[in-house]
Formats: structure tokens, sequence, C-alpha cells
């Protein structure tokens, strides 16, 4: 089917747009972003998906507000026919106002308790990481490209009833396209089991997980940096840079960190990373949790949706919406709206963070899955 963007000339194979070169139903191109109050008594996270050969359109809102709740708003409808470039799910919309340097994010009031009107600002350029490739078992089940980007946040977060209003709020966004296993309703099984819960851990070859990504802002000083390792600590990707001022940006070749957990919890309190770069010098960066961790399962990962089928799935050929909340009181039980709780996998943090002893903000997602044997977690 021919598009507007077939008027172009930035096609990259013999396919029209509405086609991916890739046959693999994974197949999947996502914008997210996201920002809180400093103080973390507001926090927003939107994003829009497209998996084109599942023929499905996803998008979604979580807010969080005081540390009690989180709001989840998701949305899922046939692709095709594709009628515009925009990125745009029902009341949900993403706005290019200036590539990398300003976007919009726009969710309609509707029967729904959230609505949002966000712009982002870029204080850095975007970061593109390094490639994400790994097979198991002989089978390619990730190959995808992403790069991340910090900026303010502007605008205003209404939650159940309470309007925030966003000035120079901490903000983030990532791009990512590719082949990520866990998306679509099927994952083939070749022989090794991974945990779960995200996408990285069957990079680890059945061995638990721990991954951290920090992106980290003072005003002056910042960068975002991402480290894999096994549940052994044995390293499997080390991706990041920093810039100072106006300066060049300076790779990061090497990550030591010093993690504190909250007792009895795989949610941690306070993370100390020492960044190693590739000029020689040393930066070091101290975070400490506010907040709640995101939990992504509203948003449609680790098995959500109402079926718990996940991200990715042919749902509906109409418009979609599904509209719960979370009980977010406990630091690591998560109350569902089933009356039930439990512990999420794929969860991510806000937090403070000194930068070479500057304060500033940071976005410190860590995942802690399977056993550790270093940090005395089993299972």
């Amino acid at each position: 089917m021919l598009t507007a963007m077939d008027e172009t000339l930035h096609h990259q194979g013999p396919l029209t747009f509405d086609h991916v070169l890739s046959t693999d139903h994974r197949f999947y191109d996502r914008q997210l972003m996201g920002g809180f109050s400093r103080d973390g008594e507001a926090a927003f996270l939107a994003g829009i998906s497209v998996f084109k050969n599942m023929n499905v359109i996803e998008g979604f809102v979580i807010v969080q507000s005081h540390s009690r709740r989180q709001h989840n708003v998701r949305f899922t409808r046939a692709l095709r026919p594709v009628t515009s470039a925009d990125a745009r799910i029902g009341p949900l919309r993403l706005e290019i106002v200036e590539p990398f340097r300003e976007l919009r994010f726009v969710l309609e009031p509707g029967d729904y308790p959230i609505a949002l009107d966000i712009a982002f600002r870029n204080v850095l350029p975007p970061r593109l990481e390094h490639p994400h490739v790994h097979r198991t078992d002989g089978r390619l089940h990730t190959d995808y490209l992403r790069y991340n980007q910090l900026g303010t946040i502007s605008g205003s977060v209404e939650i159940d009833g309470e309007r925030f209003e966003a000035s120079d709020w901490f903000g983030w966004r990532d791009h990512s396209w590719g082949v990520r296993p866990g998306v679509g309703g099927f994952e083939p099984f070749t022989g090794t089991r991974s945990g779960g819960g995200v996408a990285s851990a069957s990079r680890t070859g059945g061995k638990g997980l721990f991954l951290l990504h920090a992106g980290f802002w003072n005003g002056r000083q910042g960068g975002a940096v991402q480290v894999i390792e096994d549940g052994e600590g044995n390293h499997i990707y080390t991706d990041g840079e920093v810039r100072d001022g106006d300066g060049e940006p300076v790779e990061v070749v090497k990550i030591r960190h010093d993690i504190s957990f909250v007792p009895g919890t795989r949610v941690y309190d306070t993370a100390r990373l020492e960044l190693d770069l590739a000029n020689g010098d040393t930066w070091t960066l101290e975070a400490r949790a506010v907040g709640r961790p995101w939990v992504y399962r509203g948003a449609g990962y680790d098995g959500g949706f109402v079926d718990g089928q996940g991200q990715g799935v042919f749902r509906s050929a109409e418009l979609l919406t599904e509209v719960d909340s979370y009980d977010l009181t406990h630091p690591e039980l998560v109350g569902f709206p089933d009356g039930s709780t439990g512990k999420t996998k794929h969860r991510e943090q806000l937090s403070v963070c000194e930068i070479n002893g500057v304060p500033g903000s940071a976005y410190t997602p860590l995942f802690v899955i399977g056993d550790h044997p270093r940090f005395g977690f089993e299972g």
C-alpha cells in the first residue's frame, strides 16, 4: 500500500513504507518519553509502538502521584490502513516539533483518570547506542538499535482530578526499532530458558540478569550509560558517553557499581557508579531512588494487557482501550486491580543524583532477575 512517506527519497529496500525488510513477527518501532517532578510527587511515561508484521499499533500513558498509585491507560488497534505518517492512536499522539530537539505527547481527556500535554526539549544530543545483537541456541532473538536523549519537560499532567504543572522537570526519551524477544504473542523456545520479564534477560543464557541504565544531568554535566551482566557477574554489554558543558562527548569504557537495596526487596535504594572514560578520566555518579519504580506491566510490557499476552498481539481491528490502576504503597509488592499482589520484573526507577559531587536528576532502571549470589538473591 502506498502512503505519503513513499513520496520521499528515503526507501531502504524494494518495499513500500508500510512494510519492513525483516519477516520476524517481533519487529517493532517504538518512541517513549518520561519525566517527573524533582520531589518525585508526580511522574508520567508515554509511548507509541508499531508492530508492522503483526499489523498492530499500540500506545500507553502511565502516571504516578504521591508514590501511592500508578494509573494506566493502554490503546491498541489494527495498524492498517496507514493513512498518515503521524504517531497517533485514538486520543494519544506524538508530535515531532523539531527532530532531536522538541517533541510533544498529548493524551486528550476521556473516560479515564489521566490526561497530559507535555513538551520535551533536549539538553543533550541523542546518543545512538551500540547495536544490541544476541543469539541463543543458534537463533537470533535480539537485533535492534536505540538512541536515548535527556531533556526538560514542560506542560501539565492531570492525575485523578489533580493538576500538576510541569516546569523544568527532568525528562528522557528513547526511540528503538528492530527485533526483541517477548512480543507478538509467540516466542520460539530452543532449549535455554531466560529469566523473562525484560527482553535483555534472553542475553544471559539463563544465568540471571543484572541490567543498569542511567541517564543523568546536573545542568552542566550529563550523559547516559548502560551495563548488562549475568547473575554471576560476567560482563555482557557496556555502552555510554558523558559530556561536560559544550565539550565533545567522551565514551564510557568501563562501569563499576555498588548497589544497596531496600531490605528484603530487589528494589534499589542507592547506586554508586564509577565511570572510566576513554580519555583516562573517571566520573562518579551517586543516585538515590525517589518515588516508586514504574510497573511496566501497566504499559503492556511483562505480560501486560488484560489477556496477559503482552505487547504486539493483534486484539482488535478497531480502537481497544484498557484502563486500570495499581497500588504502589509497598516498595516492591504491587497491588493489582483484582485484589492480588505480586512482584513484577520490569520496573524502572526515578532518582536524584550527584554527578562528580554536583546535585542533579537521573533515570536509573535497574533489573536484578534470577540468581545473584553476590547480592544474596535466589530465584
